[in-house]
């Protein structure tokens, strides 16, 4: 029988990295029409993020200019998360760092696609 994820509804995203977080941001909401979800400022160890539905942008402390606008991770959510990264350990491929608790009821993990393409797994427990 082939694995299958379970994927979850809602706050997929994909990740790109800028220079100017605040042009951005204005942009995507004065000239696209988004709206902010939520923000990330000062966080220790993790980039300046700002979340659209859809689309999350970064912007890194230590980040090389050559980098802006690069695609940096595609976000997908899921309700299985330990047994899609055993299946991922049991075929070979191993998480870009530790399972992550970035916030309440909420963890996830990073690996790498064949091609070298960042995927974020997302898991958030059920509110109570």
């Amino acid at each position: 029988m082939p694995f299958e994820a379970r994927l979850v509804t809602g706050n997929n995203h994909t990740a790109v990295r800028v220079r100017d977080l605040e042009a951005l941001e204005r942009f995507y909401t004065e000239v696209v029409g988004l709206k902010i979800l939520s923000q990330r400022r000062d966080a220790p160890g993790v980039p300046d993020a700002t979340f659209f539905t859809g689309l999350q942008l970064l912007r890194f402390r230590e980040q090389d200019v050559s980098q802006k606008g690069v695609l940096d991770h595609v976000g997908i959510n899921v309700g299985n998360l330990d047994e899609i990264v055993a299946h991922l350990s049991q075929n070979g491929v191993g998480l870009v760092g530790e399972i992550l608790t970035p916030g309440p009821n909420v963890r996830t993990a990073f690996f790498r696609d064949p091609e070298g393409n960042t995927i974020e797994l997302i898991e958030r427990a059920a509110a109570s």
